[in-house]
């Protein structure tokens, strides 16, 4: 397994802007709340981060009731926003949704005016302490903690509503790397495509990882993920870049990606072409009834399926590349 060497060329490693929000506390919040397919939850909650939102939650799931195939997701904006011209921007993109999600419909976003008394309650009870496997210890920056045990502390502003820990395909990765990293020791290098908060790729490098590249073509994305590294003391090890996967040039011999199965499906000669032989990828994002897809797409001889993580309608899937 060679190590991942990698120039200006392939990946590098931008300063992504932070957008120049105002930090303010106003009295009152503008929710938007809209019902869309699982599969549909996190392109549109991005698209809500696109729009200014300070915090996008998705519904929690009541396992005592029927679960159903859609669910809500909601962002916050200040008050003064313009409540119609939110609508009509999301109500717009629902529309070019609908020919990459046939099952999204016609949903309706709904507007309502919360306190910050009560918006704090809503956003800081979705994301209560997390233990994941048996390692890591996720938890939100104004959790204060006297003692962790012998947890790895994941420190994660949830200001996207996926990559915090909370959703089943990124505590599928994590129970994963854990596994893989208890295993075999830590790679040398990691590759983390879609880094989203860059949870994955702060967990790699928390377990001894030296070089980790973290992708996502989504800057915001980018700006939460350098914040999470800060946060967590892990910058130094972890390089953070928008280089699209047909960029990258050279293998490395982990990778993880929680992406879209037809994303996964898309990709699989140059995931193929990015791990070294005798390398591990680590697959996620895929739905228990898209999985045959995925293990359609990632075959012997090239790829061996070694371990699968299935949790709630998900499935993680972890490979060794041949």
């Amino acid at each position: 397994m060679k190590p991942l060497d990698v120039g200006p060329e392939t990946l590098d490693s931008p300063k992504p802007r932070i957008p120049n929000f105002e930090l303010r506390t106003p009295q009152f919040w503008l929710r938007l709340a809209v019902s869309v397919p699982h599969e549909a939850a996190e392109v549109v909650a991005n698209f809500l981060v696109e729009l200014g939102s300070l915090g996008v939650i998705e519904s929690e799931k009541d396992f005592s009731q029927p679960q159903t195939a859609f669910t809500e997701v909601q962002g916050f904006f200040p008050a003064e926003v313009s409540g119609p011209v939110l609508c009509e921007a999301v109500t717009e993109h629902l529309r070019e949704l609908l020919l990459l999600f046939p099952t999204l419909g016609q949903p309706i976003p709904h507007l309502t005016e919360v306190s910050s008394e009560a918006w704090a309650d809503q956003w800081r009870g979705h994301f209560p302490l997390l233990e994941i496997g048996h390692r890591f210890l996720v938890f939100p920056p104004w959790e204060t903690l006297s003692t962790i045990a012998d947890r790895i502390p994941l420190v994660i502003n949830p200001s996207m509503a996926f990559g915090t820990g909370h959703h089943a395909t990124t505590q599928g990765c994590l129970e994963a790397i854990e596994v893989l990293s208890s295993t075999h020791g830590p790679p040398s290098t990691a590759l983390d495509i879609g880094t989203g908060s860059g949870i994955l790729a702060i967990a790699l490098a928390k377990l001894g990882t030296p070089t980790v590249w973290a992708t996502d073509t989504d800057p915001i994305a980018l700006v939460e993920a350098q914040k999470n590294c800060e946060a967590n003391q892990v910058a130094d090890a972890i390089h953070l870049s928008d280089t699209p996967v047909d960029n990258v040039l050279t293998s490395v011999p982990l990778l993880v990606a929680n992406l879209f199965s037809s994303t996964l499906v898309a990709l699989a000669s140059d995931l193929e072409r990015l791990v070294s032989p005798d390398g591990y990828a680590i697959l996620s994002g895929i739905q228990l009834d898209q999985e045959a897809d995925v293990l359609a797409a990632y075959r012997p001889p090239r790829w061996q399926l070694t371990q699968r993580y299935p949790r709630a309608e998900w499935v993680t899937l972890v490979y060794k590349r041949s």
